[in-house]
Parts: structure tokens; C-alpha cells; sequence
């Protein structure tokens, strides 16, 4: 009998980092991706749910399920980060529009359905504020029992963040939303700034992409193009002590951990949400145990980031080969 692939729902708002993502868990062929829930969040939702689409068209995997999901924070008025993704969230790059359309449904309520129905318990890659986990995991309380867990791109500890001073995007845009499910019982990997952080895509990667990896690399590479040449995100990824021979494609970095644990060293912590306030998203962790309170979260502090690139390089290019 053949081994089922394990499934996986990616959340998303993509987003060219997203949409790198997506790319490397379509050619990785290690997952069953069951669907894509779209949240608002890089862009408006009308334009994430169009660009999921068009990543996916452009995988040739349009039998995926695309669930349009929340259009705004459960408590927030909705945010975006145009000014980094471009106005329409893939670079403004030109790229083909979509023929295939989003599928019937409501995002959370899709998720907390495949979630049910799976034979086996489900990862949730999450790529986006976390408004439609969240919104699922209240949908469904009994949801909790058939998730693997919940890989979350976002978070900071260590390092500054990139939306305010202390806390990452995706936690800013929706904290109270991160705080039911970093309080929800699910396993939660937090994957955000301390170890994106540790990741570089060069010029020089894009550039055999282009050459070696077929559709997807030239969309890679065509998308990326504003990042790699704008001097306003080259000031920008400086101030965040990043890097200064390319870019660093955050949900890439989120993505790795779902391909190979084994790249990240991890610590199992006791970790809250600021709610409100000027540090309002900001996850903080008890590394002394001052709360007397057992861990709800598993957090990647360090990762061989270039090992992890040259994966996702290599799987895009085979997949090319394969098709």
C-alpha cells in the first residue's frame, strides 16, 4: 500500500515570501497540501486570494483548494504591508493573472472541516496573521485533537521587530488572535524573526533560479526584482540586521522548519501576547520561569539558514526537471 503524504492547510496572505513558500512545499512532493485558507494581510484579501491562485496556476496545481477567509483582524481594523510587496503583492512585476477561481467556502470553517475529517492529525503552516486559525479553533473547539501542530511565521524575542518596535508583523496585525492560539492546547512552533533573521538569498540564487529553475524561477525571479534593486529595502533590511548580498524571504525561512526540523534549534518555553499598548503583538517569553507556568510554545532561536536555502533551490529546480 502506498504511504498517504502527511497533510498540510497552508494560511497565507500572499505576499512574494509567501508565494516562495508555497513553491517549495508544492516541490518539495513530501505533503499533501489539502488547501490554502487566505487571510487579509500583505495586501488587501481580494488581491491575497488572487495571488494564491496565481501561485498556484503557475505550480500547475490548481486542483488545491483557495479558501477566501478573514478580511480584517478580530479586533483591529485591517493593516497591510503594500509598501514592502508592492500594490499587488507579487512585486508589481507584471505577472499573469489567474483563470482558475477560489474555491466555495469560508476560510476558518474549511479549515476546522479538513481538519475533522483527516485521518491523521493535520499541520497548519501559517504564513499570515493568524485571524483564520484562530477564528477555526473557536469555530471548533474540538479541532485541537487532530492537529499536529501549528507552524507560525511570526514572533520576536531576541531581536527587534519589523512592524514595531518589539513585535513581528504578523503577530502586530492580529495579538489577539495569537493569543488564542498560543493559549488554544494545539502545539505551536513559533518561527519568526529570531531565526529569519539567519537567512539569505543572494543575488547569485535568483539568478540560477532564473537559469535552472524553469517557470518557477523566472516568476521567482521576476517577482523578487523590486527587492533585490530598491534602495529604500536595501536601507530597510540594513536597520533590521539582516543582510547586505540579497534579501530575506521571511515565510521561506517559517517553511524550512516544516521540510526539515532538524536545520533549527528550538527551546520549549512558556510564552503571552501583549494585547494593547504601543508593544501590542509582542511575544514574550519566561525563560526563568517567573510565571510557574508549563510550556505552550516551541521557539526557534537558531538555524543553518544556508543549508536550508540551498534545499529550497534545489527542490525548485527538480521539480522543474520532474514536470
Amino acid at each position: 500500500m502506498e504511504k498517504r503524504l502527511p497533510p498540510v492547510i497552508i494560511d497565507t496572505d500572499p505576499g512574494i515570501d509567501d508565494a516562495a513558500a508555497i513553491f517549495w512545499v508544492l516541490a518539495s512532493g513530501k505533503f499533501d497540501v489539502k488547501a490554502l485558507t487566505i487571510a487579509n494581510g500583505n495586501i488587501g484579501l481580494d488581491g491575497c486570494v488572487t495571488n494564491a491562485l496565481r501561485v498556484l496556476e503557475v505550480a500547475g496545481r490548481t486542483e488545491i483548494p483557495v479558501y477566501r477567509g478573514a478580511y480584517r483582524p478580530i479586533m483591529k481594523p485591517p493593516m497591510d504591508a503594500s509598501w514592502v510587496h508592492g500594490q499587488d503583492g507579487l512585486g508589481d512585476a507584471g505577472l499573469p493573472m489567474p483563470t482558475a477561481k477560489e474555491a466555495p467556502g469560508y476560510g476558518p470553517a474549511e479549515m476546522a472541516r479538513i481538519v475533522r475529517e483527516s485521518p491523521e492529525p493535520v499541520t497548519i503552516l501559517s504564513l499570515a496573521p493568524l485571524t483564520n486559525v484562530a477564528l477555526a479553533i473557536l469555530l471548533d473547539p474540538e479541532m485541537k485533537k487532530n492537529v499536529k501542530e501549528i507552524l507560525f511565521m511570526g514572533g520576536a524575542v531576541n531581536v527587534i521587530g519589523n512592524d514595531t518596535p518589539v513585535a513581528s508583523f504578523n503577530a502586530a496585525v492580529d495579538p489577539e488572535a495569537t493569543h488564542i492560539v498560543y493559549h488554544s492546547g494545539i502545539p505551536v512552533v513559533q518561527l519568526g524573526l529570531d531565526i529569519c533573521d539567519q537567512f539569505t538569498e543572494t543575488d547569485a540564487d535568483f539568478e540560477r533560479l532564473r537559469d535552472e529553475g524553469g517557470a518557477i524561477g523566472r516568476y521567482l525571479y521576476d517577482m523578487t526584482r523590486a527587492w533585490r534593486q530598491r534602495d529604500s529595502m536595501r536601507r530597510y533590511s540594513r536597520w533590521y540586521k539582516t543582510r547586505e548580498d540579497g534579501i530575506g524571504m521571511n515565510d521561506v525561512a517559517a517553511t524550512a522548519y516544516l521540510i526539515n526540523p532538524d536545520w533549527f534549534t528550538c527551546e520549549d518555553v512558556a510564552c503571552d501576547i501583549q494585547l494593547g499598548g504601543i508593544s501590542a503583538g509582542q511575544t514574550v517569553v519566561d525563560f526563568r520561569g517567573w510565571w510557574k507556568k508549563e510550556p505552550n510554545v516551541r521557539f526557534a532561536y537558531a538555524v543553518d539558514g544556508r543549508a536550508a536555502v540551498e534545499q529550497w533551490m534545489t527542490d525548485l529546480i527538480r521539480c522543474d526537471h520532474r514536470q
